[in-house]
């Protein structure tokens, strides 16, 4: 995979530019639904090998460079939550929210989007995983969180994590189901990767045309044992910068874009049309 460090594709350890609070500048009555959102796949598999690895950057310099949906796959370990698979390494779900809370002490006028979904192989521990889930929140401190299952405000989820619940039973935030969502993450080898640019290009299209009451959700992500999630990301980041520089006088809703290895002008792009 190596260090490159492109526009629209990084691989370094730092990004290359920062949009820290670039919340801060949009209307408070503006609904998230409205936002186009750069966002991460994975988003804490930073390590692991070219086959595994996802992100090069760590949590806090996702939000630094403007960042604001991330992806949180978790599993059982003893009586905590930890990030899967183990090959990653141990990170702890009490670390992610930490990281979290305390980016949101430093800039108020942010919200952070987080997908959480349980990692089950053959048993799953639905009803455990949703209390285990609830009771980290509430150590962290419910404030920090948006409870309601309606979409907000960015003046209402200021300073807030909305959870985005892709598991079982849970009242804290919104339901996963409740977005219009593309993410396919197969991608068979090298040679499908177009076919992988033109489904995304449609849910970015109906993004654009929705009435503004739903949120969508665009994985440009993919991978196999033939096609590497670095590989499939050079090329699709490659395409997205440039559909989106074509479009960088307009202003378009393109939803949560949850990318693999962006780059920082990929991100600036995506921000421009807010």
């Amino acid at each position: 995979m190596g260090n490159t460090q492109r526009k629209d594709y990084d691989t370094t350890g730092n990004p290359e530019t920062r949009n820290p609070d670039w919340m801060s500048f949009l209307p408070d009555g503006k609904s998230i639904c409205n936002l186009s959102i750069p966002g991460t796949n994975n988003s804490m598999h930073c390590s692991g090998g070219d086959a595994h690895q996802h992100q090069s950057w760590n949590l806090n310099s996702q939000y630094e460079a403007g960042i604001r949906f991330i992806d949180v796959g978790l599993k059982y370990s003893g009586r905590k939550l930890v990030v899967a698979p183990s090959n990653q390494g141990t990170r702890y779900f009490d670390a992610i929210l930490k990281v979290t809370i305390d980016y949101l002490k430093k800039y108020s006028k942010e919200t952070i989007l987080m997908r959480i979904y349980e990692e089950i192989g053959m048993y799953g521990r639905k009803p455990e995983f949703r209390d285990l889930v609830t009771r980290y929140a509430e150590e962290a401190g419910m404030s920090w969180f948006w409870t309601s299952s309606s979409i907000p405000t960015l003046g209402q989820s200021r300073g807030k994590i909305i959870i985005l619940r892709d598991y079982y039973g849970s009242k804290i935030g919104i339901p996963y189901q409740n977005l219009n969502i593309y993410e396919d993450n197969h991608v068979a080898s090298i040679f499908n990767i177009d076919q992988k640019w033109s489904s995304i290009k449609i849910n970015l299209l109906k993004a654009q045309h929705s009435a503004g009451d739903q949120m969508y959700l665009t994985f440009t992500s993919g991978c196999s044992m033939a096609a590497y999630p670095y590989t499939v990301a050079r090329s699709i980041n490659f395409s997205l910068y440039k559909t989106l520089e074509q479009m960088k006088n307009e202003k378009n809703k393109l939803g949560i874009i949850a990318m693999d290895f962006p780059g920082s002008f990929l991100i600036q792009l995506i921000l421009k049309n807010n």
